[in-house]
């Protein structure tokens, strides 16, 4: 291997370690509310749907406070704690909202 090739070598791996850095630390800043959302998919019943949260943070749990009502029902609010990575269904909704998203301490 030439010395330019290797010096081509060198300055890649460091542009790639400086990207991963950069990535890393955009994670960590961004609010934990970016990293989870709720999604209606499958269905329930003619009026309500089936309710899930998705964490998409690659290695934090979140605290994540969920309202949810089914169609002729009355509101609920829980928390959930979804790990890293994970989807979870709550239950049937026919509406749902986010209320509060917290990194979680443990």
């Amino acid at each position: 291997m030439g010395k330019a090739t290797q010096i081509a070598a060198i300055f890649a791996f460091g542009v790639v370690a400086t990207i991963a850095t950069v990535a890393v630390q955009a994670a960590e800043d961004a609010p934990a509310s970016s990293f989870v959302t709720l999604k209606l998919e499958g269905s329930c019943d003619a009026q309500n749907t089936r309710l899930w949260l998705v964490n998409s943070h690659t290695f934090k749990t979140i605290a994540t406070t969920v309202r949810w009502r089914a169609a002729g029902g009355k509101d609920l609010s829980e928390q959930f704690f979804p790990g890293p990575n994970s989807v979870r269904e709550i239950g049937c909704a026919a509406e749902a909202e986010i209320l509060d998203a917290k990194f979680s301490d443990f």
